[in-house]
């Protein structure tokens, strides 16, 4: 269903019925206008003349959206298109107005390189000849992908610390706009669209027009009004109801119904999967996401572009949200530990090498005297082995980590690790102890203080193995549903959305070659994904039992029938899960009193 406002309504001229009443020949210059006023009118025909494309009629009414509306939103399920539709509207825009700076950015630089890659493949694409023609030199740098065009420029950056308010751009491209920070998208982004391109050009026409009127030539009413260019454009899923996307939805919505003439324009798309023609989407893929059931609230926002408000899951989305701390507050990820700090990991090992593995998962928690917060995490499908004991290195020689929890079907990992060469090098060994902290009551206590005589961080004595039996399970995810409820747990806020925090990390001392990132740019976008996806995994937690009551805690079945490398993953929620278990753990064990033995042995009097 398509609608517009009596507002936006207005008579509509059929460019191609006027070019049907040209007649005789045309010179040179009205050919060229004649036909850049039929190419535009019918953008459907441009693309497939340039590029070799075809579009859908979807496709089209979005384009024309775009180019008619300052503020477009599309809400697309996965697998509609949202990048491919995007790339080709900068391609377009550029042809069309000459000298357009448009700027690509996303939550992450890979996020905003994704669309200027999808435009290299349709420029290289055969039958794409004429449209190569219009693109002229480009640069790839590790901060910057930038191609000119037309006497302007797409450039895609990464959204993070206070570069980008140095560019100047009059279309703005926001990908995955769900996960952008709402402080940069009002105090960075929005003041991109005040500035108009043709600031120049519209003096120099009020200095004119100052002249006429003072001269008496002109009546003020004449003046020259200047249609309002600046563009942006937020491509995302659907979120949950509690997110900044949804809000701006809901903002822009209303500003469409209101009978109010506002100077800013609005489009707002929203499409599910089965919106979109049979044949440009796979139907294996929908098939098995819908076998966890259509009503499914993941299947609702991933593929039907539906809202949710997330409060259904186990782990509820909602208060994992209140658990978040602000953006611009501290704590925030991390790439090097505060000396002051103390900190607990969770290790999730993973031994396959295939990309469509699970993850090699680590989980970083930061401990405060009330609360605890996760800092910092690591994800990787399909690594070496010889990669994640270096990222264990690099995690060991820049937190201080009193405590190390590992799962018991892969401690062999830190028997690795200390055999690796640059472990022993380093002289260094990660020693483990014995800890049941299943057991309870008298027991446990008295298990307390055996482990204290034990655990030594002086001497590394810090990791110990913890077996996944049913009982850990229920007990360590209802104690971590209780800690996320309590608001004992916190989620790092986003480093990349907080100039004086990314100022400061990014000129951090990072041995780079002990981890996988390129730059600390990279490395500090990632964390802040990562935060994230934690918290998704955990809102994808189910919770199912059995006919004798035994509990099992995973991802909807249809999820983990998937073999694809970018299928949904549980392992930093794992991760999460022992972290918080062991700092449990490791709070018990310190309150614990043990008692000094001074003696082991009272004579006594034998008549």
């Amino acid at each position: 269903m398509w609608y517009v406002h009596e507002k936006y309504k207005r008579e509509v001229t059929d460019t191609n019925l006027e070019l049907l009443d040209l007649k005789g020949e045309l010179d040179s210059k009205q050919a060229k206008i004649s036909l850049a006023k039929f190419l535009r009118a019918n953008l459907g025909f441009t693309v497939e003349l340039i590029s070799g494309i075809k579009l859908a009629p979807f496709q089209e009414v979005t384009l024309k959206g775009f180019f008619n509306r300052n503020f477009n939103m599309c809400v697309w399920g996965r697998g509609c298109g949202k990048t491919f539709i995007a790339s080709v509207y900068c391609f377009l825009q550029c042809i069309f107005e000459p000298n357009t700076k448009i700027l690509i950015a996303g939550p992450t630089f890979r996020t905003a390189r994704f669309i200027f890659q999808n435009l290299e493949k349709i420029v290289e694409t055969k039958g794409a000849e004429l449209l190569a023609q219009a693109f002229g030199a480009k640069s790839k740098r590790n901060d910057q992908f930038e191609w000119r065009i037309n006497g302007g420029s797409i450039t895609a950056i990464p959204l993070s610390g206070e570069k980008i308010r140095g560019f100047r751009a009059n279309i703005l491209v926001l990908d995955e706009y769900l996960l952008l920070p709402e402080e940069t998208i009002k105090t960075v982004l929005m003041p991109f669209l005040v500035a108009p391109q043709d600031m120049a050009e519209r003096i120099r026409v009020r200095e004119i027009e100052d002249s006429l009127i003072k001269n008496g030539k002109m009546e003020e009413k004449d003046r020259m009004v200047f249609e309002n260019k600046s563009k942006m454009i937020a491509l995302s899923s659907a979120s949950y109801s509690f997110e900044n996307l949804y809000k701006t939805y809901k903002e822009w919505m209303g500003n469409i119904y209101s009978d109010d003439m506002l100077d800013s324009k609005y489009f707002i798309s929203q499409m599910g999967f089965d919106s979109v023609p049979e044949d440009m989407i796979d139907k294996t893929v929908i098939e098995e996401a819908q076998s966890g059931g259509s009503s499914n609230s993941s299947f609702q926002r991933e593929y039907r572009a539906q809202f949710t408000d997330g409060s259904d899951s186990y782990f509820s989305a909602k208060k994992m949200h209140e658990c978040t701390v602000p953006d611009g507050e501290a704590p925030h990820t991390l790439i090097a530990g505060n000396p002051e700090k103390e900190y607990i990991l969770g290790i999730d090992p993973s031994f396959s090498n295939s990309p469509s593995s699970d993850y090699f998962a680590m989980s970083l928690i930061e401990l405060d005297e009330d609360s605890y917060t996760l800092v910092h995490s690591y994800a990787v499908a399909g690594g070496d082995l010889k990669n994640h004991i270096k990222y264990l290195f690099y995690l060991y020689k820049n937190f201080n980590i009193k405590m190390i929890i590992i799962d018991n079907a892969g401690y062999q990992f830190i028997d690795s690790a200390n055999e690796s060469e640059i472990f022993r090098e380093a002289g260094l060994e990660i020693k483990f102890f014995d800890f049941n902290t299943e057991k309870q009551g008298v027991a446990y206590d008295q298990e307390l203080k055996k482990v204290k005589r034990t655990y030594s961080p002086k001497d590394n004595v810090v990791c110990f193995k913890q077996v996944f039996s049913s009982d850990f399970l229920r007990n360590a995810n209802e104690y971590l549903q209780s800690c996320i409820d309590h608001k004992k747990i916190f989620f790092a806020s986003r480093t990349a959305a907080s100039g004086s925090f990314f100022s400061r990390l990014s000129s951090t001392k990072i041995p780079l070659k002990l981890t996988h990132f390129n730059d600390i740019g990279e490395m500090i976008e990632t964390q802040d994904d990562l935060i994230y996806q934690t918290k998704k995994q955990c809102a994808l937690i189910e919770v199912k039992s059995t006919a004798k009551g035994t509990q099992s805690f995973d991802l909807p079945q249809h999820l983990r029938r998937s073999n694809s490398a970018n299928r949904a993953r549980k392992d930093n929620y794992t991760t999460l899960m022992l972290g918080n278990w062991a700092v449990k753990a490791y709070n018990d064990m310190r309150n614990v009193k043990v008692e000094e033995v001074n003696a082991t042995f009272v004579p006594r009097m034998i008549d």
